[in-house]
């Protein structure tokens, strides 16, 4: 009995003590042997490009879509931009967020030289008028104007030119103009308009030299009348400088801008 009783233990015991000490040579093989291989991460390379017109407006965007105030954009409102690679990579381009809309653009580059890229509308647009948008990569930036129309009613109407030049408004600067000065109420610009259809509509010119002049409303009659544009902004330097208001939306019937001059002491 006492035999047999040895004779278990043994047989327990040893293979025990064997898949014991197997264990610890196969640990100690890894831990003291050749250490497995690194595993290398590749990151995607980013691109290497500027954008055409930089720093100024952007070489000849392609903008599609009709854009109205409290109407949300849709994928066909796009614009097409000209950027000039000259490293191959992943890209991502945007602009700020202005009137509740912005543009974007991702994807990659597989070759160096002049190329476009299509930036999508996004948002809905707040307010009707004109609005500049800059993408910018690294210190690359250049502007695009988004015209941003009235809804409906929109009005139909021409703005009237003549006096000293055939390009000149007919109307009258007032206020005072100083450089450095922030424009008030009282800097505003008159012009005359003809309206042959009553409704909405937005004249706004381009910011030059840190101001611009604009203005929002409704024509409840037709027949020849003048409207205000109100300015904003700051003068940057003094000189004669040269604005042009315009119609903001549809304008089946021509005049759709013309000219004044503004005087910054």
């Amino acid at each position: 009995m006492k035999n047999a009783y040895l004779f278990l233990v043994v047989l327990i015991v040893i293979p025990s003590l064997l898949l014991f000490l197997n264990s610890c040579s196969r640990e100690y093989s890894y831990e003291g042997g050749r250490q497995p291989d690194s595993i290398v991460v590749v990151l995607p390379s980013v691109a290497k490009y500027t954008l055409a017109g930089s720093p100024n407006d952007c070489s000849n965007p392609v903008i599609k879509g009709t854009y109205t105030a409290g109407t949300h954009l849709t994928n066909i409102h796009t614009v097409t931009i000209t950027v000039n690679v000259t490293s191959p990579g992943s890209y991502n381009l945007k602009t700020d967020t202005i009137n509740g809309v912005s543009f974007s653009a991702s994807g990659d580059f597989t070759s160096t030289g002049n190329q476009t890229v299509v930036l999508q509308g996004a948002g809905q647009p707040d307010n009707p008028g004109l609005f500049s948008f800059t993408p910018q990569v690294d210190s690359s930036q250049c502007s695009f104007d988004i015209p941003v129309q009235n809804s409906e009613p929109v009005a139909t109407y021409v703005l009237e030119s003549g006096g000293n030049s055939q390009a000149s408004c007919i109307g009258t600067v007032g206020g005072t103009y100083k450089a450095q000065t922030a424009l008030t109420a009282a800097n505003q610009v008159s012009i005359s308009v003809y309206v042959a259809n009553v409704g909405n509509y937005t004249v706004q010119t381009k910011k030059v030299n840190g101001i611009m002049f604009s203005h929002t409303g409704t024509f409840t009659t037709i027949g020849s009348q003048y409207i205000t544009l109100y300015g904003s902004g700051t003068p940057l330097a003094a000189g004669t400088f040269y604005l042009v208001p315009q119609i903001v939306g549809p304008h089946p019937l021509g005049g759709q801008s013309c000219g004044v001059n503004v005087t910054v002491q």
